[in-house]
């Protein structure tokens, strides 16, 4: 258990670390009432909810390695909280650590099989990583549980597309218009993949 300082000193690193001096100068003014401050900061330190949102605060301000601590803590605080992986994922491969943050991913997705951002990132970040065919297995998986998402959707068209399988590409583009003609992602993808078919058409 961390000492009444210990806590006060940490929370402060913390606030000053995501710039939140208004934090910093409520724990100053509160430094003179022991009990009911140390409870309050203690409370902060274990509460993955708070993690989030100073972790969300210090992604605002695009500080990736301050965001990182905080949604780890928040994941290792409470590990059924899947935005807390996720969010932690992502700040992994804003870092540059891709192979981490695919890890990352993958021990989230076993856990929550049935989250549609988590599958969703994990086929997008294994699509990006240049492993078309295992985004491809990840998107037909999320499928199964939910063949109404348009996210995975296009993602399964793009996994597609890097397979160089543009016909079937186009075809779930399609299918994804069909139900929301609005979707600009999947008319953008449409559009692009058309183009690649002309191309290797050319080509052969």
């Amino acid at each position: 258990m961390r000492s009444v300082s210990a806590v006060t000193d940490w929370l402060q690193g913390i606030a000053r670390l995501v710039g939140l001096a208004g934090l910093v100068l409520h724990l100053s003014a509160c430094a003179a009432i022991m009990d009911p401050t140390s409870a309050r900061q203690q409370h902060v330190a274990e509460d993955p909810v708070a993690m989030m949102r100073i972790g969300e605060a210090a992604e605002a301000s695009q500080d990736w390695t301050g965001a990182d601590t905080f949604y780890r803590r928040a994941s290792e605080l409470d590990p059924n909280l899947a935005s807390a992986r996720l969010a932690h994922a992502r700040m992994m491969a804003r870092q540059g650590d891709l192979d981490g943050a695919l890890a990352r991913l993958r021990e989230a997705h076993r856990v929550h099989a049935d989250d549609l951002a988590i599958t969703t990132a994990l086929g997008r970040m294994l699509a990006q990583a240049k492993r078309p065919a295992e985004a491809l297995t990840v998107f037909d998986d999320g499928l199964r549980v939910d063949p109404g998402s348009e996210a995975l959707l296009v993602g399964k068209g793009v996994a597609l597309d890097l397979l160089q399988r543009h016909a079937e590409a186009q075809k779930v583009y399609e299918t994804s218009l069909e139900m929301d003609p609005d979707n600009a992602a999947a008319r953008k993808n449409l559009d692009l993949s058309r183009r690649m078919t002309q191309l290797q058409r050319h080509r052969t």
